[in-house]
């Protein structure tokens, strides 16, 4: 993950103790990885290393447990890959937990600040469009998501071009 996405605030709605504890037993980037469905590269590839940052938690299906936000991207050495939200259940196991969702796919985010509020996740930052070379963010970018019983829907979306 480069410098961007390092950026961005961390929320921890509920007990921070309990968040924190239950964060701390967790290897994000080895729960990670396989969902990122990154090329894959050899085992002894120089700079392939999975960066996560747990961006927020709470209780986003109802079910009074929380769940953890966790925002990541492919590794590259040679450039910088679309940061996604990942939605994980705490009420399965700290050694595997379960992903409900992946966030933000829609768009190249290369910020994102993640928000829980209301069980709704609201995800805030600057992307790439279509237009805009990589480097380059030209979108910030603003997206609400709720948990259906089945799954994460987007409920919101605002997109306005960075003047």
């Amino acid at each position: 993950m480069d410098s961007a996405a390092a950026q961005g605030a961390t929320t921890i709605a509920g007990n921070a103790g309990h968040a924190a504890d239950r964060q701390d037993q967790v290897d994000w980037a080895s729960v990670v990885e396989p969902d990122l469905n990154c090329p894959k590269q050899g085992p002894q590839a120089a700079g392939y290393v999975v960066r996560t940052r747990v961006a927020a938690v709470g209780d986003l299906t109802r079910d009074r447990r929380r769940e953890t936000v966790v925002v990541s991207s492919c590794p590259s050495s040679t450039s910088s890959n679309p940061l996604i939200a990942f939605v994980y259940d705490e009420a399965s196991s700290s050694s595997a937990p379960r992903l409900l969702g992946k966030l933000g796919e829609n768009h190249y985010f290369r910020s994102l600040k993640i928000t829980i509020r209301g069980g709704h996740v609201h995800l805030y930052g600057k992307a790439v469009s279509d237009r805009a070379p990589r480097c380059c963010p030209d979108l910030i970018v603003s997206q609400t998501y709720r948990w259906d019983g089945a799954e994460f829907r987007r409920t919101a979306e605002k997109a306005n071009r960075i003047s």
